[in-house]
């Protein structure tokens, strides 16, 4: 089957006319609350001029092999570019689900004895959106938390920190999820993207490996009502560290406090790393997955990432590719209550973080990878699977 790109707009089908003139269709999905967005390009020219489109329309692309197309957004076009002599014509827009002033609009009001799962399903109500909350986050329940002249993308914003989670809205949906957990645009589990040379264009696999700033230990505060001021709580970080880092925000109780100041400690003792490839025609990658290889090298085969950006990419001539980019995994988004699984040598230990262990041979301060990353295994696609 050959590649294969649908566009509508306004919920109609384009002609034929525009798939003659269509040299390429670019869609960019970012991880979280960064603005998805879509660039086409098209030949323009006498004697047949392309009419020109709305600003404002409503563009659909989506993407894949013969009738097995993925929905890659809605977004609303913003601005039509001409070059004239030679001629081409180009247009780009951003997600449309992002257009809501409900989001941006500052609130007021508190929750008591609220789920987590509660208290998105009314901020996803407000701006006609499906909620989609991770289940193992849904369930967590606030005896008190406040919307203090907050809008709700702020507001959201500081429950995905307090839960080392992230949300997105995607395809009419709030998403609100683990990182790296696998919680798709449909709000159903993807599973891991797990790479091998078969799927990785030849000379686009860049990976960087890097040290990070040490810290003694972090300092957490909650409010402590009886007494009116916050109360610090302290986790011990690296012995070697010479500095303290504080998290601003105040918590709610003791328990809340030292969790996320246990939790910040771990994540400031992982290394930093980061990773670029272009895949071969898989139109089912999505900013937000996690992200392994196999069979490339030692080192780096099952080394886990999280995918940071997708850039999907349709070409008459190139066919289809994906440009992705992710970094290391934070060791924290498997499971609630994981243990530790780092490797001082950076070897494989046999140290389990959310059930899983170090990747063989991968520097030191690999975070261990979850075995929720390995099952369902998932490879890239390609026109042949």
């Amino acid at each position: 089957m050959h590649p294969r790109v649908e566009i509508t707009v306004d919920g109609v089908p384009v002609a034929g006319q525009f798939y003659e003139r269509l040299i390429s269709v670019t869609v960019t999905d970012e991880e979280g609350l960064k603005s998805d967005t879509v660039d086409i390009e098209l030949n323009d020219g006498p004697p047949n001029f392309l009419a020109l489109p709305r600003k404002g329309a409503v563009i659909s692309v989506k993407m894949g092999y013969g009738n097995n197309l993925t929905p890659k957004g809605q977004f609303t076009a913003d601005k039509i570019s001409l070059d004239c002599l030679p001629y081409k014509m180009s247009i780009s827009g951003k997600a449309a689900d992002l257009r809501s002033g409900k989001l941006k609009e500052r609130q007021e009001r508190a929750w008591d004895k609220a789920t987590l799962g509660d208290i998105i399903a009314e901020i996803a109500g407000e701006s006609g959106l499906t909620p989609a909350v991770d289940g193992d986050l849904a369930g967590h329940t606030y005896d008190w938390i406040g919307q203090q002249d907050e809008t709700n993308i702020h507001f959201l914003r500081r429950l995905a920190d307090r839960h080392n989670a992230l949300f997105a809205i995607k395809q009419g949906r709030l998403l609100f999820a683990r990182r790296g957990s696998g919680l798709s645009a449909s709000g159903s589990s993807l599973g891991s993207i797990i790479l091998t040379p078969s799927v990785i264009k030849t000379g686009t696999l860049k990976v960087d490996i890097n040290d990070r700033t040490k810290y003694s230990k972090v300092v957490s505060y909650y409010q402590d009502a009886d007494k009116a001021k916050r109360v610090e709580i302290e986790a011990e970080a690296d012995a070697d560290g010479d500095s303290v880092y504080r998290i601003p925000e105040a918590f709610s109780s003791p328990a809340e406090a030292d969790k996320a100041a246990r939790a910040k400690a771990k994540e400031l003792a992982r290394g930093e790393g980061a990773v670029s490839v272009t895949v071969l025609g898989d139109a089912d990658i999505e900013a937000g997955l996690p992200l392994l290889f196999a069979q490339v090298r030692p080192g780096l085969d099952g080394v886990p990432y999280i995918i940071k950006t997708v850039r999907s990419k349709y070409t008459k001539t190139s066919g289809f590719e994906v440009d992705v980019s992710g970094r290391l995994y934070d060791g924290k988004s498997g499971t609630e209550g994981e243990g530790g699984g780092q490797s001082e040598n950076g070897g494989s230990s046999g140290s389990s973080d959310a059930g899983g262990k170090v990747a063989p041979n991968s520097a030191p301060g690999t975070p261990a990878t979850p075995s929720a990353f390995l099952t369902p295994r998932r490879f890239g696609r390609t026109d042949e699977n």
